[in-house]
């Protein structure tokens, strides 16, 4: 068995140098190569080689490789690595669209001993384990809709001084992002939606970018229904100036509220949820059970060790494996042919 997994990371802006302290942190890994294209020449620091372009590293012999790249060059070097036999983590969005991701997922029936797992890692936040630990107990039985709120008040980047000091603005252009804020950020919502209550299978939605004008959507509004009958409602939004995170879930006797996540930006607030007992007898009708803070996000350490695990033990990927990616690129298809203004 395989006791070091020789690594590489391909993409070092801000998640790549995120990715990089959590793979050195463990002793499963054994980090060899960076790859990004605004490194002004190749370089070696110590036990690390940072390069230029990717294809460089395809010419060693490594066993796992994380890519952090803008979404246009997302399926073409997980391919490229897969073909090789590589083991890919790739960072959300999965792909353009759906027709991307199936093709690494037609190339990767023909190779099921190579691990693919995408970057959802809001399933590992503490408040999201444990609203999902409490639907699972059914303690306040079944869910009955779950109304949700991700926000931010950009879609560019405005720069990176620790490259060029440019701004970077592929997630404005479709050609290179193929969505706005709901492929980039809202898919962690439709990931979360799915995580809590499985699939649905009606959609009505409205897109638009009527604020920051660019051939991608600002907002999208979406309502969602599963064949029980429970209801989803989202907003993905580039126009929240104070930026959000909210999801309410309500199930028969009880309201599961999260509010705030932890992220790099500290810009959502503190990381809560909060129990919500129905008490039909009383005046208000409602009662607060209880509530739970949390101080830190260990998301990112459990998604990168989790997976050195799986490689290492030869394990099922539970969470971010292929076909939850095509699942939650078909839910952001839906909602982006549901309004007939958007086609």
């Amino acid at each position: 068995m395989i006791k070091t997994l020789k690594t590489a990371i391909i993409g070092y802006g801000v998640v790549g140098k995120k990715r990089k302290l959590f793979i050195e942190r463990n002793k499963n890994y054994k980090l060899l190569y960076v790859s990004d294209t605004k490194l002004k020449k190749n370089i070696k620091n110590k036990s690390i080689t940072f390069c230029k372009n990717y294809k460089e590293i395809l010419k060693h012999n490594i066993d796992v490789v994380f890519i952090t790249l803008p979404t246009h060059l997302a399926t073409r070097v997980t391919l490229a690595f897969i073909k090789r036999g590589v083991h890919v983590f790739c960072e959300k969005p999965p792909a353009r669209n759906v027709n991307e991701i199936k093709k690494v997922l037609q190339i990767s029936k023909k190779i099921p001993h190579i691990k693919i797992k995408y970057g959802f890692n809001h399933r590992y936040h503490s408040s999201v384990k444990l609203a999902k630990k409490i639907i699972k107990s059914k303690k306040y039985g079944e869910i009955i809709n779950i109304r949700c709120l991700y926000g931010k008040s950009k879609i560019i980047i405005p720069y990176d001084p620790r490259f060029t000091g440019t701004k970077d603005d592929w997630r404005s252009k479709k050609k290179l992002s193929g969505g706005g804020i709901l492929l980039d950020q809202g898919i962690h919502l439709l990931d979360l939606l799915k995580f809590f209550n499985g699939d649905f299978h009606e959609y009505k939605s409205f897109i638009s970018n009527k604020f920051w004008n660019y051939d991608v959507e600002d907002n999208a509004f979406a309502l969602m229904r599963d064949k029980k009958g429970v209801i989803a409602s989202i907003h993905s939004t580039a126009t929240q100036w104070q930026h959000k995170f909210r999801i309410e879930i309500a199930m028969r006797h009880a309201l599961i509220e999260l509010q705030g996540i932890l992220s790099g930006s500290k810009s959502y607030g503190k990381e809560s949820l909060r129990i919500i007992e129905r008490m039909p007898k009383s005046l208000n009708g409602h009662k607060i059970k209880r509530q739970y803070f949390f101080r830190k996000d260990n998301s990112w350490k459990e998604e990168i060790d989790e997976f050195a695990n799986i490689i290492l033990k030869k394990l099922k990927i539970k969470t971010g494996n292929i076909n939850d990616a095509l699942s939650v690129m078909n839910m952001v298809e839906k909602i982006y042919h549901g309004d007939p203004k958007n086609l």
